[in-house]
């Protein structure tokens, strides 16, 4: 009961795909600064018909976690409780990486490696725990599906093995390229045949890997709705 004499209606708690899409739209907004598209919600679903993802935005609306502005694409707004429902499940569902600037996926540069503030993943969306976080430059590792713009998401240290997409340091520059062991030399190899192979002097090698790519997130809107 109110305290006017009227009934208080007690609010359902979230289902378990709700959850799902209010953490993808929170992971979104992290990452590209805007919310997704009901099409990119179906996307993530695996769902066919955008209409099927709009029920689950309904709920979320009718349970106060968001608010939706009729007519705009990207009309999806959080509320104070979507910001209470983040903070009590980040820290065990969610991972915060640091975002160290940007890398060249073209010519190498060592401009670009600065502290860019941090962004916010859910702990499933990759199988190792990442260290860094990079937005890649250029066009020379699109046969790899990495395209600029590109959010790569970076492991330290480990072992390298031949193949893996490394950032690599060359004489203080920074590029992302796959690490190969050919005709026994060590080069650093582009995915684009624009871009030709770099061969590694032994004395640059000591300090060569920065990290091993583990993952790429992609803004659809950003590339063009490449998948």
């Amino acid at each position: 009961m109110s305290l006017d004499g009227g009934t208080t209606r007690k609010v359902k708690p979230l289902t378990e795909r709700q959850e799902e899409v209010l953490r993808f739209i929170l992971s979104w907004m992290q990452a590209n600064s805007s919310p997704p598209t009901i099409t990119e919600i179906a996307n993530h679903l695996g769902i066919p018909y955008p209409k099927s993802a709009g029920t689950h935005l309904e709920a979320l609306e009718k349970k106060g976690y968001i608010q939706r502005i009729p007519g705009k694409a990207r009309g999806i707004r959080l509320t104070a409780k979507s910001s209470s429902f983040q903070d009590e499940t980040i820290s065990s569902e969610w991972l915060t990486v640091p975002r160290v600037g940007r890398v060249r996926a073209g010519v190498a540069t060592g401009s670009d490696h600065l502290s860019d503030g941090q962004i916010t993943i859910p702990s499933s969306f990759l199988s190792e725990r990442p260290d860094f976080v990079l937005t890649v430059i250029g066009d020379s590792m699109i046969g790899a599906g990495i395209y600029d713009g590109d959010l790569a998401f970076i492991k330290k240290g480990g072992n390298v093995s031949n193949g893996d997409i490394i950032v690599a340091q060359i004489q203080g520059e920074m590029t992302l390229k796959t690490y190969l062991h050919h005709n026994g030399r060590l080069l650093l190899r582009a995915a684009n045949p624009s871009y030709p192979d770099r061969i590694i002097l032994p004395d640059d090698e000591a300090d060569l890997v920065q990290g091993r790519l583990i993952g790429i997130f992609r803004s659809l809107s950003r590339n063009g709705g490449r998948n």
